[in-house]
């Protein structure tokens, strides 16, 4: 078997001979047998052991059997403590998550510490094949399907090619000793209840689910690649053309693709609404996405409304020679200071709010005018107004308005500039 390991790790390119490692071992035989085969190996390892105080007197066991075992084998050990249960409490998860998250963040600081190129945890084909069945039940796309992979990131998995019943027989011939999980047996884990259904399978079972998911860790590099061909297609900066999306071949599958890295959890919904009217509106933790005619805006939630009021700086200039006009996206203009005396202020744009464009002589509401711009109901809300006393003398960036512009009879003009601070 030490063979068959040692071409996994080669082939996965999980590491290099030189490479110190940093082995999870909480005294179970999964770890045990990873750590003596990486010793078998020569590779240069240290161990760290959690003590989650789940389990009483077990616990306490179980990192006194850590420590004995270390002892003899001369590996460095550093146990780390931890309140499981006031975690969970606190962060609103269950103990199986809390767990988990206390020894991964653990296990980062730990390896960064002492450096170490990478953290070495014992998950096998059996623990493969729960996380693909435990992520069917709680509904998964096809990154669910992919399970666990030999290599992320930082922590490696050399012996994901073994089943449960090779372990033991590898430890069964080294006599190996090692400690039991009393509560593997308890079936009101999730985990746990599908451990035991998976304990009734085969072997070839066992290879057959884990190889499924060897597959659709391929099937996913492939939609990857597609997908980033696709998204220079289909995104302009943080626009989605919608009918170029519904021209692909699976269009569904493609926005959730696209919109998976905003945390939207109402995909059918946002899906259903490509072919509906305008101004639908999605909201996640960070992100909001509206429905604007042919296109999809995602926008993040810390701006706009939100953003700290600019600052109005102005400075007064003689009309004897030409003004130069900046773009008219600059937040920039020109104003007849004669007009413009004035309480000068900033508000967002409200869907009421109307003003004469330059060049016009009718009232026009100012949510039309930006629609005229091609400007998103999504962007329109944070649109700065600038307000002469009440009334509207400046869409921010876009236009001003026709009753205070420069005129062959102004004396002098007042430069304007919104600053964002």
């Amino acid at each position: 078997m030490l063979s068959q390991v040692r071409r996994y790790i080669e082939a996965e390119h999980l590491f290099e001979s030189s490479d110190r490692l940093l082995v999870g071992l909480s005294g179970g035989v999964d770890s045990v047998v990873l750590t003596h085969i990486l010793l078998r190996l020569g590779m240069a390892i240290e161990a760290v052991h959690c003590n989650f105080h789940l389990r009483g007197d077990e616990s306490d066991r179980d990192e006194s059997f850590v420590r004995e075992f270390c002892s003899a084998h001369d590996i460095a050990l550093h146990v780390v403590h931890f309140d499981t249960l006031s975690y969970a409490r606190e962060h609103g998860i269950s103990v199986e998550m809390a767990a988990r998250d206390l020894r991964y963040e653990q296990f980062g600081k730990l390896r960064e510490q002492l450096g170490c190129e990478y953290i070495a945890v014992a998950h096998h084909q059996n623990d493969q094949a729960e996380t693909l069945l435990l992520n069917l039940r709680r509904g998964t796309g096809l990154r669910g399907l992919c399970g666990m992979r030999a290599k992320n990131g930082r922590v490696v998995r050399p012996l994901l090619e073994l089943t449960r019943q090779e372990i033991a027989d590898y430890a069964d011939k080294h006599h190996l000793a090692f400690v039991e999980d009393s509560t593997n047996a308890d079936t009101s884990y999730r985990r746990n209840a599908i451990r035991q259904q998976i304990s009734k399978y085969s072997q070839s079972d066992i290879r057959h689910i884990a190889h499924t998911a060897r597959l659709m860790q391929d099937y996913v590099r492939l939609t990857d690649a597609y997908i980033a061909t696709l998204q220079e297609r289909l995104m302009q900066g943080d626009s989605i053309n919608i009918p170029a999306l519904l021209a692909t071949p699976a269009p569904q599958l493609v926005l959730y693709e696209l919109l998976k890295d905003y945390s939207f959890q109402q995909h059918e919904a946002i899906f259903a609404t490509l072919s509906g009217q305008a101004g639908k509106q999605f909201e996640s933790d960070d992100y909001i996405l509206l429905k604007d005619r042919d296109r999809l805006l995602v926008r993040p939630k810390n701006k706009g409304c939100q953003d700290s009021e600019p600052v109005i700086k102005q400075r007064l200039l003689d009309l004897d020679k030409p003004l130069s006009y900046p773009a008219p996206t600059e937040p920039v203009a020109f104003f007849d200071s004669r007009l413009l005396q004035h309480r000068l202020t900033l508000r967002h744009c409200q869907p009421a709010d109307r003003f004469v464009p330059i060049g016009m002589r009718q009232h026009k509401k100012i949510f039309d005018f930006l629609t005229d711009m091609h400007v998103p109901l999504i962007d329109k809300q944070r649109v700065w107004l600038l307000c002469a006393d009440d009334e509207i003398a400046w869409v921010v960036g876009y236009r001003i308005s026709d009753r205070f512009k420069i005129t062959d009879k102004s004396k002098q003009a007042v430069e304007i500039k919104v600053v964002s601070v």
